[in-house]
């Protein structure tokens, strides 16, 4: 049976062969990738959710513009109001 070295990082690349940092490199931009992937996919979730949002408040605030626009007499008969 071979002996397998079992690689344990020290955080001291300049200790470590040049294969294995090519290697760590290598690993690390993988990670940093799919990390960036991940971003981009919730950011473009989150930007519907936004888009989604404005609409709903866009609406809301015309509806608030019917409904309490001062100079529309929206008193009617029988209401109690005065003529």
């Amino acid at each position: 049976m071979e002996d397998k070295q079992v690689y344990r990082c020290t955080g001291d690349c300049l200790q470590c062969s040049a294969g294995q940092r090519q290697y760590c490199a290598s690993q690390f931009t993988y990670n940093s990738m799919r990390m960036i992937e991940s971003m981009s996919q919730a950011i473009a979730l989150m930007q519907g959710s936004v888009e989604e949002i404005k609409s709903k408040i866009e609406s809301l605030q015309n509806n608030e513009a019917l409904v309490f626009n001062p100079n529309e007499d929206i008193a009617q008969e029988g209401d109690g109001a005065e003529e």
